[in-house]
């Protein structure tokens, strides 16, 4: 079975399929990463409306099935996504941020 562990400044839990995760709103810094062998998925409801647009606009779309590496963080890659911070009120943090 798939696991998914979120870290944010409260707390870390495992989260096993068909479980929930609730960020509060303003959204405390947090993380999602997958420690299966197995694809998982992740679906993000963000309330109220429009934080998605950044999502839209900082990811690739992929098919059914199909999995792209992670970006390298390039100087490029830097910029945009300090672009997009400020474009969204949001701030990223290093990989490592949460432990």
């Amino acid at each position: 079975m798939a696991e998914r562990k979120i870290s944010h400044k409260q707390c870390k839990q495992t989260v096993s399929k068909d479980g929930f995760v609730n960020i509060p709103l303003g959204g405390a810094v947090h993380c999602f990463k997958n420690t299966s062998e197995k694809p998982a998925r992740l679906l993000c409801t963000v309330v109220p409306a429009g934080l998605e647009n950044l999502f839209h606009e900082i990811g690739t779309p992929v098919l059914p099935g199909q999995t792209l590496p992670i970006p390298e963080l390039t100087e490029e890659r830097k910029a945009f996504l300090k672009e997009m911070d400020l474009k969204y009120n949001q701030q990223t943090y290093p990989k490592d941020f949460l432990g």
